[in-house]
């Protein structure tokens, strides 16, 4: 008996000692870029948390603004879309400030947006 609750023991270890090795699967972090695509990412994320006052601007093209926003919400994962809404910042961002905020969502959400038509 004593021999059969021994075994039972050693089972039970050496079960529950398999199945607690291993890490916690996660999503992977992005890559943060190197160089000038740096400066553009932490200037695009600066721009996502908000950590930029934002004040309207008057030579850009809101409609425009509204369009390429909406379609960056859109790709968003459902999560962020909910933490987050990008149309807002429409006729408050310069083209700069645009591109930096799409190169972000692009790298740290891994999202493809179409490519721009050259005029």
């Amino acid at each position: 008996m004593k021999n059969l609750i021994k075994i039972l023991i050693m089972n039970l270890l050496l079960i529950s000692g398999v199945n607690a090795s291993g890490g916690i699967g996660g999503g992977g972090i992005a890559n943060i870029p190197q160089g000038q695509d740096r400066e553009k990412y932490h200037l695009g994320k600066a721009v996502y948390n908000q950590d930029l006052t934002l004040e309207n601007q008057t030579n850009v093209k809101l409609q425009e603004q509204e369009e390429r926003l909406e379609y960056l919400q859109g790709s968003l994962p459902n999560t962020e879309k909910r933490r987050v809404n990008l149309p807002d910042f429409a006729g408050k961002l310069t083209e700069e400030q645009l591109q930096a905020l799409e190169y972000f969502v692009q790298v740290r959400f891994n999202v493809k947006l179409p490519e721009k038509k050259k005029e």
